[in-house]
């Protein structure tokens, strides 16, 4: 399957017409964790041990975080742990998980990049599986791909629940 088909199936398998709850981003973001170290010049703060971040629906739960914001107000983060936890309820209230073991955002190019042992499942039991999961908030576009097993390229993993019919 060829890179565009692949990120038009994972774009209709996780996103299709949902998308995160709206309200969330008017919604205040709260981080704990068991140390910060905040840097105010530099609008730099960063995060360690048991990091739960919530906003909204939205929980990121980590072991590392560090977020920066720049003069304009994008904001950009990186994360890791033993997975990297997420969670949000879309607009239509179904639930999207996602685990990696490392994460990449870029607020200003709207890409989250999920990378290492990358799944993105929503309840409804569609899932994707692969090394690298990147995710175009602005065009709620989704690519996924394998990682490298003994010098062979990996494989991506894509269930596809069948859509229930209405009784007549």
């Amino acid at each position: 399957m060829n890179r565009l088909a692949l990120s038009l199936t994972v774009l209709g398998l996780i996103a299709g017409t949902a998308q995160a709850e709206t309200a969330d981003r008017e919604k205040p973001m709260n981080i704990e964790a068991d140390r910060a170290t905040y840097d105010q010049k530099q609008s730099l703060g960063t995060y360690t041990g048991n990091v739960i971040v919530t906003q909204g629906t939205m929980t990121l739960k980590s072991a590392h975080l560090t977020v920066r914001q720049d003069e304009a107000g994008n904001q950009y983060s990186t994360g890791n742990g033993n997975p990297v936890d997420f969670k949000q309820r879309m607009d239509t209230g179904e639930w999207v998980m996602a685990k990696s073991l490392r994460f990449d955002y870029d607020g200003k190019a709207g890409i989250l990049r999920l990378m290492d042992k990358a799944w993105v499942r929503r309840d409804t039991g569609d899932e994707v599986i692969g090394d690298v999961i990147i995710y175009n908030l602005n065009t709620e576009t989704y690519e996924a791909q394998g990682g490298t097993s003994g010098g062979k390229p990996g494989r991506v993993n894509i269930t596809i629940q069948p859509k229930k019919k209405e009784a007549q």
